[in-house]
């Protein structure tokens, strides 16, 4: 797809450089020879017509810009789309706008989270531990084979859902014991 999109493109380039060369009456014969053609094959098709998503999207897209820069109607726009109703194809560059904004994205990056487990042991520790800091926090759990950073240890403890199940408040700035 990703070439027939490039292909679209660079054909659509060339076309609008060869379309600055001819003179407006030239323009003008060949936009009534197109629509007249248009004409006989909308009467002579006998199925509906269904493009795939390159074309829709590429047609959208020229439909909308068109639409802008004019600012035409939907049903004035009916003279130039012959094929398609305005409308849908109005639609489809709506759904593709729609499309761009809703779909999953990658995960963001950073740290990846610890385990619940994990979690669960440090608030274990804090709350057996009321003296300890967060660096003999990440001491001992480095003597059970963990490693964790004194900062993801406080992350974990200064979250608001672990402060409530600490029976005493968690002091914000960590004490070495």
């Amino acid at each position: 797809m990703d070439w027939f999109i490039f292909k679209q493109l660079l054909s659509t380039l060339i076309s609008m450089v060869r379309l600055g060369r001819k003179s407006d009456n030239e323009k003008d014969l060949e936009i009534l020879i197109l629509r007249h053609q248009l004409d006989i094959l909308e009467r002579k098709q006998k199925r509906r017509i269904t493009p795939n998503q390159a074309e829709k999207l590429f047609l959208a897209v020229l439909t909308t810009r068109l639409k802008t820069s004019t600012n035409r109607s939907a049903n004035q726009l009916r003279d130039i789309i012959r094929i398609f109703q305005p409308e849908t194809v109005l639609r489809w560059h709506r759904e593709m706008v729609r499309r761009k904004w809703t779909f999953k994205r990658k995960a963001k990056g950073g740290r990846p989270r610890i385990s619940k487990e994990l979690e669960a042991l440090i608030i274990r520790l804090a709350r057996e531990n009321g003296c300890w800091g967060y660096g003999k926090i990440e001491a001992e759990l480095l003597k059970l084979g963990f490693t964790v950073s004194a900062s993801t240890v406080r992350n974990v403890l200064n979250r608001p859902r672990f402060r409530r199940q600490m029976r005493t408040p968690w002091p914000s700035v960590g004490s070495a014991a």
